[in-house]
């Protein structure tokens, strides 16, 4: 990693998604991602360990999309179904309740109808549940 000073979370420059945050700077992960997640529209690989902040550079990218193209969605997939319940667990907290985003489960116990799928902009669903339904 590049010794960049860690970014403060008012540098999303936005009350609502600085609020789901309760701490006031950004680790080094993620402090080095963020320009390229929040700010831009390249593509981007992040092999970090395991409890290093990967999923909150996802939400980096959540944000951007949120803000910037708020007619499309987010897949978010997760390897497992315990996974999934997990991110859906969290995300309802952060994005449903702080900020009122619509987040949907797509696993092996729940397929919501079209009109929920149409009304959420963030979707959280197995490998082989999005091969199902995007056929």
């Amino acid at each position: 990693l590049l010794p960049l000073d860690p970014l403060p979370v008012t540098t999303l420059r936005n009350k609502a998604f600085e609020s789901i945050y309760n701490f006031a700077y950004f680790n080094p992960i993620q402090t080095q991602i963020f320009h390229c997640l929040y700010n831009t529209d390249e593509n981007a690989l992040i092999g970090a360990p395991t409890g290093s902040g990967k999923t909150l550079c996802a939400e980096l990218a959540i944000f951007r999309l949120l803000q910037n193209n708020p007619s499309k969605k987010c897949v978010y997939i997760a390897p497992l179904k315990a996974l999934v319940r997990e991110r859906v667990s969290d995300w309802r907290e952060k994005f449903e309740k702080k900020m009122g985003y619509r987040v949907v489960e797509v696993s092996g116990d729940y397929t919501p109808d079209v009109n929920t799928l149409n009304a959420a902009p963030i979707m959280i669903t197995t490998p082989e549940k999005w091969d199902g339904i995007t056929k």
